[in-house]
């Protein structure tokens, strides 16, 4: 077995030699960028001031725990926020005109004030020469129970295209407290 060995020529084992000695180099290389990378994480994770990362992982999970506690108080807060929104007249629309055409100008006018859900309450000042009167008319889910006159109802269906939950900053992404798991 030694003898078949020894047969080849000297050439080949140096050849040979040189490629695992080229392939440890790149090897070396490789692991070279890969430790340093690593260090580099390291060094910004425990910065520079050299900190135990025994001493610095306590911390961290400490301050984990922190924030999630704030993360979670913040998410019953917003929560409060968003119920309290949608109950909060929050569109107003005015239409005014002329309710007698013989005399004066826009001076009546019907105003609606609506929450989120289409509720609210229609005002209408009807102005006259020698007297004015304003009525309140309560509106539930954009309709009401006492009729309208056409003002009444344009104002109405004017408030009703600007009150809708869409128009919230987070209606689209955030989920009320109870539905999230």
């Amino acid at each position: 077995m030694y003898s078949s060995i020894a047969a080849i020529p000297l050439w080949y084992w140096v050849a040979a030699i040189g490629i695992l000695v080229v392939l440890l180099w790149l090897t070396v290389l490789v692991q070279g960028a890969g430790l340093r990378k690593t260090q580099k994480r390291y060094r910004q994770w425990v910065g520079r001031s050299g900190t135990d990362v025994e001493k610095l992982l306590p911390q961290t999970l400490e301050r984990i725990q922190q924030l999630s506690e704030e993360v979670r108080r913040l998410e019953v807060r917003i929560d409060y926020l968003e119920k309290s929104l949608r109950a909060t007249l929050r569109t107003a629309r005015v239409v005014r005109y002329n309710a007698f055409s013989d005399f004066g100008s826009d001076l009546s006018f019907s105003a609606a004030w609506l929450d989120g859900s289409g509720n609210g309450v229609i005002l209408s000042s009807i102005y006259g020469r020698d007297e004015s009167r304003i009525y309140a008319k309560p509106v539930q889910n954009g309709t009401s129970t006492y009729p309208l006159s056409e003002e009444e109802k344009r104002v109405l269906a004017e408030a009703i295209q600007f009150s809708g939950a869409s128009d919230s900053p987070v209606s689209s992404t955030w989920r009320p407290l109870e539905e999230r798991s």
